[in-house]
């Protein structure tokens, strides 16, 4: 009786490990397709990255302190050589002015907070490259052992030579896609980091002037 039950424990655990394996090759072939376009994303985003220099972001928080109404700020922010949507996050840290002190800061934080949501975001899709890629990848190696191994068994070498040629490839492919996005999330995290350093630097000159 035990071992008719581990007969059946045992196919049916081999059924659905060998039922996994197209699903893993279709998902590396999707995340294949993903690393390439997320390779031009980052691309485009270098091309159009506006890098503000310790010179330059000196003189933007000086220009605000000495500024003398909104206009002139919001001048000062539009003509820097900030990238567009941080633009937009100083001119809504700027419409805070109309608030009350507590009013003005919790609308600020929340600007900035929003902001980096939609940074994490898009970290987020290199992140998950990388994990289903390098697990893919290992899954993609595991499956095919099995009948592999059986066939070795059986002297089927052509079986055994097929499985394996399937176990390298998926190996290769995941671990080179979870590479590639992981190099590209640590490129993009030094990025914004950066960015919403002078941001937060720039919307604390905002703040504390009078206007």
């Amino acid at each position: 009786m035990v071992i008719w039950t581990s007969e059946i424990l045992t196919s049916l655990i081999n059924t659905v490990a060998q039922s996994l394996l197209i699903p893993v090759l279709i998902v590396l072939v999707v995340i294949i397709i993903w690393t390439l376009v997320e390779i031009g994303i980052i691309v485009a985003e270098y091309s159009k990255r506006a890098k503000i220099t310790d010179e330059q972001l000196d003189a933007i928080v000086t220009n605000v302190s000495h500024a003398e109404n909104t206009d002139q700020v919001e001048y000062i922010i539009r003509s820097s050589n900030l990238n567009k949507e941080y633009v937009d996050v100083l001119l809504k840290v700027l419409g805070g002015h109309r608030f009350t002190d507590n009013t003005r800061e919790a609308y600020s934080r929340k600007v900035i907070d929003s902001q980096e949501f939609v940074m994490g975001r898009t970290l987020r899709r290199t992140d998950i490259i990388s994990r289903i890629g390098s697990g893919c990848g290992l899954l993609g190696t595991l499956i095919p052992l099995g009948p592999g191994l059986a066939s070795l068994g059986s002297g089927d070498i052509a079986t055994l030579s097929a499985q394996l040629i399937i176990a390298f490839n998926t190996t290769t492919v995941g671990l080179a896609a979870s590479l590639v996005a992981y190099v590209m999330g640590k490129i993009r995290r030094s990025w914004y980091d950066e960015d919403m350093s002078n941001v937060y630097v720039i919307a604390e000159a905002i703040a504390e002037k009078e206007l």
